[in-house]
């Protein structure tokens, strides 16, 4: 039994790594890059879902895992890490065997031919590691690793124990923070010199002897011994290997067929009829030639080694493959080259082959783009959004850079601001790039990669599968937009890959071109033929609210559009019109409350919230500008935001009292209104009112029913059809008993509300919504709404106290 529970620890503690899915079921897939494995937390969280997986390890289905991020904090992240528990011991989940039952199994690094080493360091912990915490139950665990531990007469300890396990390496670290002092032990177990395991092989596959040849040799049997031979003919070779001081070599030399294609190319660009003299620069061969023992296993991401020649690096990127590709777990990459074989012992060095060529690089990302005439709009535009100085600074970037003829492909206004430099022109520019080494290598074919650029967005790269007869690298596509159309050109910092077509963004887009993208286009088409589209586009920190096509399609606006376009040329009036839709500042739906909000022409909308919950009345979740309802919302667009709306908007131009006796079928009831007394009321510009109004042939058919006599009351009757609020149509929605709602009138009168096939107010359907003036709104109603009788309310008899004349009234003044 307690083997049984000691099991389900093991399985509760240990972290499952997610495999993809790959099979026909024609799901792509994303993996995890290097990084990943110690980063949990970060930015790929928002993006990787991982899903739940059975007991057995067996997938539920398909998923994507996140890949490349930008998050490179980890300098050289573990493989696995062991969970140390003090109460069993740390060799306490041994005994099982790996995770089933039976006799136990020793792992390779406490088997024969294993060397270890030992490191001690002691440093002085800073403030924020000496600040842990300590529960009461008096042990803590941080994460997978951590191990708190309670004071102990006055001391502190706080430990944490990782294991990295590789396939010659064995490393446990043992961080002790005690008292204030930071005590790091290091214990490398790894195969000595001479022997070795397979890769991939079961962790009680021991280290056996290997066959160490001589360098020739080795790389001979890994396909590159054309390069090692053309070094020796030139007299490089053992200049290369340390001219016999005994020093240890890591060569990365190029495969057979990359360096004759590259003998081939340099034959062909600079007509040289010997192609060995050409090759057989000496810049050459120390290039791919680092002092040390290199093990691309312990070499940390972004790693610059350097090299024989002076002043000339490789640059390790390492990537993590998906583990049912049934590939070795990571790819590597020395200055975008790849990797193709690795760790191979000789006599003289240790041996990586290349897909390629090592090249001296000399220049940064800017000046190679500088360099580039086809790059010309580019370099400008970055010099401009002074962006320029990230591509000359030693950090590693990766910039995907759009060719001059991919501008000409962009909508005018977008075109605008990126060659001006003006608005979010930066925002696009960022959304090409990233701050870490994304080479090519790290894309598979059939498998979506995520990288997060430096707005914090991902880019999605997908390598195409290769066809039947095609000869050459498949092509890869960004968010299945851009094609990268000549990919890792190495600078001194970093990566630059061209591409066909420009990444935009919405949130870097000038307002002009989101509305374009919206389908807004009655609005756009009216900004650009008013010759203001450039003005808006300059707007920084603004709400618009643009009215959708179908809202415009009849409006006078749109038809001289479509019938007299140059009369809309610096037309004031529709300069207005325009400018009415945009307020100052920048107000998102969750920033709404109901307020008005002066507009950039100067008068102001209204904002209203209103619930369509029949239940949760309070949840405000439909909003109005001017009783105009948001269909869409939130669309950023370089500093400012876009909603859409159902109507137009229209400044209004008179109070409640003028639009009454401007429209002659509302006599009737603006003469109630005047017997009222109530003129000054509806007059009253500081006021935000809803007002109920019957026409004229409402009274008219009740006077021919015999209903409609004059009113005792003509106050109470038009205060029942006055609200001191704003109710518009858009706020009404079907009710039903229980979840009745109800508006007040200004004679206390509780009006129900409702909406059947139009909106309903007590008796009297709307017939007319949202007539907007300057201090509320109108609905024109098909009824009159008869105020109903207050109750009497039961008043409490007053005490008299007894004296001369008082007389008992009844039991009740009897009794007291």
């Amino acid at each position: 039994m307690l083997r049984l529970w000691a099991c389900l620890l093991l399985l509760g503690s240990i972290q499952i790594q997610a495999v993809p899915f790959y099979g026909d079921s024609g799901y792509d897939t994303e993996f995890v890059p290097l990084e990943h494995q110690q980063q949990p937390q970060g930015r790929q969280e928002t993006a990787a879902t991982v899903p739940a997986q059975t007991p057995n390890g067996v997938e539920q289905k398909p998923f994507n895992v996140d890949t490349i991020t930008t998050d490179v904090n980890s300098p050289n992240p573990a493989i696995f890490f062991q969970q140390s528990f003090p109460f069993f011991g740390n060799e306490f989940f041994n005994s099982f065997g790996g995770f089933g039952f039976g006799a136990a199994q020793e792992p390779w690094w406490k088997g024969p031919n294993v060397c270890t080493e030992k490191e001690e360091d002691e440093t002085v912990a800073t403030e924020t590691e000496a600040e842990e915490t300590v529960d009461t139950f008096g042990q803590e665990r941080d994460g997978v690793t951590n191990v708190v531990r309670s004071p102990l007469f006055g001391q502190f300890q706080f430990s944490v124990n990782s294991c990295a396990e590789k396939p010659n390496k064995h490393v446990c670290t043992k961080i002790v923070n005690q008292n204030g002092k930071k005590k790091t032990l290091t214990l490398t177990r790894q195969c000595c010199y001479g022997y070795g395991r397979p890769r991939n092989a079961d962790f009680t596959t021991p280290c056996e002897k290997i066959d160490i040849k001589d360098v020739e040799a080795t790389a001979s049997d890994m396909g590159a011994k054309q390069f090692l031979e053309s070094a020796r003919t030139a007299g490089e070779l053992a200049d290369m290997l340390g001219a016999g001081s005994g020093k240890k070599v890591t060569l990365f030399v190029p495969n057979d067929a990359a360096f004759m294609e590259y003998r081939g190319h340099h034959q062909q660009e600079n007509n040289v009829e010997d192609a060995k003299a050409e090759a057989s620069k000496p810049s050459i061969y120390k290039l791919h030639a680092v002092l040390g023992e290199v093990q691309l296993e312990d070499v940390p991401n972004e790693k610059l080694l350097q090299t024989e020649l002076p002043d000339q690096k490789i640059r390790i990127n390492s990537y993590q493959l998906p583990a049912a590709l049934g590939l070795e777990p990571y790819r590597f990459a020395a200055n975008c080259v790849p990797i193709e074989k690795h760790d191979k012992l000789s006599e003289q060095a240790l041996v990586h082959t290349l897909g390629g060529v090592l090249k001296p690089l000399t220049k940064n990302l800017m000046d190679i783009i500088r360099e580039r005439a086809d790059m010309s709009i580019m370099r400008t535009v970055l010099e401009k959004t002074n962006l320029s100085a990230m591509l000359e600074d030693d950090k590693p970037v990766t910039i995907f850079v759009p060719t001059d003829a991919a501008f000409d492909k962009l909508e005018p206004h977008l075109r605008r601001a990126l060659k001006e430099g003006r608005g979010c022109a930066s925002n696009i520019l960022k959304n090409h790039l990233l701050d870490l080494t994304f080479c090519s290598l790290a894309t598979v074919p059939g498998a979506k990669t995520t990288a997060y650029n430096l707005l914090g967005e991902p880019l999605l790269l997908n390598r195409t599968h290769r066809a039947a007869n095609q000869t050459g690298p498949t092509p890869i596509y960004i968010n299945n937009l851009a094609k990268i159309i000549d990919a890792d050109i190495m600078g001194t910092n970093g990566v630059l890959h061209v591409i066909d077509t420009i990444l935009p963004t919405e949130s870097a887009l000038p307002m002009t071109s989101l509305m374009s993208q919206k389908n807004l286009t009655i609005f756009q088409r009216l900004l650009e033929a008013s010759g203001y589209d450039d003005q808006f586009d300059d707007l920084d920190n603004v709400t618009i609210f643009a009215p959708t096509d179908k809202a415009l399609q009849n409006t006078e606006w749109a038809r001289m559009l479509k019938e007299q376009p140059e009369l809309l040329n610096h037309n004031l009036d529709l300069l207005e019109f325009l400018n009415y839709h945009v307020v100052k500042p920048m107000i998102k739906t969750c920033d709404l409350s109901e307020k008005s909000l002066p507009t950039v022409a100067g008068s102001s909308v209204r904002l209203n919230l209103y619930s369509t919950h029949a239940l949760f009345s309070d949840v405000m979740n439909r909003a109005t500008v001017n009783c105009a309802r948001l269909v869409h919302f939130d669309d950023e667009s370089c500093g400012s935001v876009l909603h859409q709306v159902d109507r137009a908007l229209t400044p209004p131009k008179n109070n409640m009292l003028k639009l009454l006796e401007a429209n002659p079928n509302y006599s009737k009831f603006l003469e109630l209104v005047r017997k009222a007394n109530l003129t000054q009321l509806l007059s009253n510009d500081s006021r935000s009112l809803t007002l109920l109004v019957p026409k004229n042939d409402v009274f008219e058919e009740l006077n021919e029913s015999g209903e409609g006599s004059k009113p005792a009351d003509p106050m109470a009757l038009v205060k029942t059809h006055i609200v001191e609020d704003v109710v518009c149509c858009a706020g009404i929605i079907p009710t039903n008993w229980p979840f009745v709602r109800s508006i007040e009138s200004i004679s206390g009168q509780h009006l129900r509300i409702t909406r059947d096939r139009r909106p309903k107010i007590e008796n009297a359907g709307v017939t007319k919504c949202d007539v907007v003036a300057t201090n509320g709104i109108l609905h024109e109603i098909n009824d009159i709404i008869v105020p109903r009788p207050q109750r009497q309310q039961q008043q409490r008899p007053q005490l008299i106290p007894p004296g001369a004349g008082y007389q008992p009234q009844g039991d009740f003044d009897v009794f007291f």
